[in-house]
């Protein structure tokens, strides 16, 4: 049996009562992380496919180590992390409703496959589905969650206003939305998963936010995010291309407080746990103030 939904083309789209999900770890097969992002895969309670996409000498060494999972090789250096996502891609066919990918150092929040059930149970569901997601350090305590917009009308304003109001932990793509939009862009080093989802909201698809924690983003010493200079530049990028006429300078701004305000709790805890200092400075110190 299924139910039709409708994407912003106007075609009809079958979705299947029995959802499956598509899992996608990009991984250099090292992290010393790997096995808790794995566990909480594993203990997901609907129907997922797991792949992985490493570099093809650590192939048959994490086929070995997680039998459960489909292992292929990636696209190479140059391709880098979203090269590998797109190989992944490629490799894991059609038999999947809805997709997210969940780097080696991060983790699926152990709500996320109540709120993935929720979801799929909606008679009409939202084909962007995004939530909150828990900061970790690198020995797993939590620091503070994420600043996040829960409206998103508000986001191409908070875009434009050098604010990136979501994170991909946790997220999940209809299968449809996946293969309109295509691959990742690999030209972006850091962002190409904001590039991803905000394509998706330029298009008109309609996204969900669940007040509940979805996923956990990992913040350590060395890891890509810790760029900022060049996370900042590419987030702009995509803003500008994506989102030209997303308000004049007042919307931004009103977009900006509104956000500031929603988050105010948030800001609070991560002040007591880390101090007053920025989310770039953050990341840029591995997650310790600098």
């Amino acid at each position: 049996m299924t139910t039709q939904t409708t994407n912003p083309s106007g075609n009809k789209v079958a979705t299947p009562n029995q959802q499956r999900l598509l899992v996608v770890t990009p991984t250099l097969g090292v992290s010393p992380y790997l096995d808790e992002t794995v566990r909480g895969v594993t203990s997901l309670k609907i129907p997922y496919l797991h792949v992985f996409s490493c570099p093809r000498p650590v192939v048959a060494q994490l086929k070995e180590r997680y039998p459960h999972a489909t292992v292929v090789a990636d696209a190479g250096k140059e391709a880098g992390l979203y090269g590998a996502i797109n190989v992944a891609l490629q490799a894991a066919g059609e038999d999947w409703q809805w997709f997210t990918y969940i780097n080696d150092d991060d983790e699926l929040a152990p709500d996320f496959s109540a709120v993935a059930q929720r979801h799929f149970a909606r008679a009409e569901p939202e084909p962007i589905v995004y939530g909150n997601v828990r900061v970790i350090d690198e020995s797993g305590g939590t620091t503070h969650f994420l600043t996040t917009e829960r409206s998103p009308r508000f986001i191409p304003a908070l875009l434009r206003a050098g604010i990136s109001p979501l994170n991909q932990q946790g997220m999940l793509f209809r299968h449809d939305v996946v293969r309109e939009l295509g691959e990742f862009n690999t030209q972006y080093r850091i962002c190409a998963d904001l590039d991803f989802w905000a394509r998706a909201l330029a298009a008109g698809y309609r996204f969900r936010y669940y007040p509940v924690e979805v996923g956990r983003f990992r913040i350590r010493r060395g890891q890509i995010s810790g760029d900022v200079n060049l996370t900042s530049r590419e987030q702009d990028e995509i803003a500008c291309r994506l989102f030209p006429d997303a308000g004049g300078a007042l919307d931004r701004c009103v977009a900006k407080w509104r956000y500031r305000v929603c988050n105010l709790p948030r800001y609070l805890v991560r002040s007591r746990q880390l101090g007053w200092i920025s989310s770039n400075q953050i990341l840029s110190g591995g997650g310790r103030p600098d």
